[in-house]
């Protein structure tokens, strides 16, 4: 049963990924798009809003990473002989 609900919240953590890449892709593109036709922007302020891009991708791969080695855990843990013994005590 546990095993069935960590598969379940994985698929649907997957499809919400898939979600949040495809927005963070078409916001990329908006963005080299205004970068590109619009003269308001000085130099300075498409570097800033560049490096401010790719340190919140850094960020969110981190985010993404823990949560994929928490995941893991959580399945090695219901594969342990500990949760094993519990769900036969249960």
């Amino acid at each position: 049963m546990n095993k069935e609900i960590m598969k379940f919240w994985k698929t649907q953590w997957e499809a919400y990924l898939k979600s949040i890449f495809a927005m963070q892709e078409q916001g990329e593109k908006m963005l080299e798009l205004m970068f590109s036709q619009s003269g308001v922007l000085q130099e300075e302020s498409k570097k800033m809003m560049k490096e401010w891009t790719l340190k919140s991708k850094k960020m969110q791969k981190t985010y993404l990473d823990m949560m994929e080695a928490n995941f893991k855990k959580m399945e090695e843990m219901y594969d342990s002989k500990m949760w094993t013994d519990v769900k036969k005590r249960s």
